[in-house]
């Protein structure tokens, strides 16, 4: 009776061992229970960053394949590219419009919205400058030069967002 015993006693371990093992294996160890709340939130603000940029990529194929991916482009190219591009970026805005924007990524969202605010001043004084001739077109071309450095780019890019978004 005694190698029973041992027997039981042995299948008793090493089933609770099984057990152990097998719990743990497909759950990893963690310092605590993780809000759902929290998870989702985060899940749904990289979802939103994943779609701008993917919105952004997009656009900036689409600008490159236009004008080379040169943006400072002689005023004649300019003037003759300017319809399509006019679409290219009316098109992004309608489809950035339609991404839903997480209540946890407002702060990114007012960034990106605030570096569209600084290219849209960038796009109007360059059309105004084309429209007022060769050389307002070069003297704008060479001004926006420092438009790399403006602080709207460096928040944009801070709230995750691709740098293919200076396509827009």
């Amino acid at each position: 009776m005694g190698r029973v015993r041992a027997i039981a006693i042995a299948i008793a371990a090493s089933s609770c061992v099984l057990v152990a093992a097998c719990s743990s294996a497909g759950h990893p160890a963690s310092p605590g229970p993780v809000p759902k709340s929290s998870s989702s939130s985060s899940d749904a603000v990289q979802q939103y960053l994943n779609a701008v940029n993917a919105l952004c990529d997009g656009l900036e194929q689409k600008i490159n394949a236009l004008n080379g991916g040169q943006f400072d482009i002689p005023l004649k190219d300019f003037l003759a590219q300017l319809p399509q591009h006019t679409k290219l970026r009316d098109d992004f805005d309608h489809q950035l419009a339609a991404i839903a924007v997480p209540p946890a990524a407002a702060a990114k969202a007012q960034a990106l919205a605030a570096y569209i605010a600084f290219a849209n001043k960038l796009d109007a004084a360059r059309l105004k400058a084309a429209r007022q001739g060769a050389a307002a077109y070069k003297r704008e071309i060479d001004a926006e030069k420092s438009a790399a450095s403006d602080p709207s780019i460096a928040a944009r890019d801070a709230a995750g967002f691709s740098q293919s978004c200076n396509a827009r």
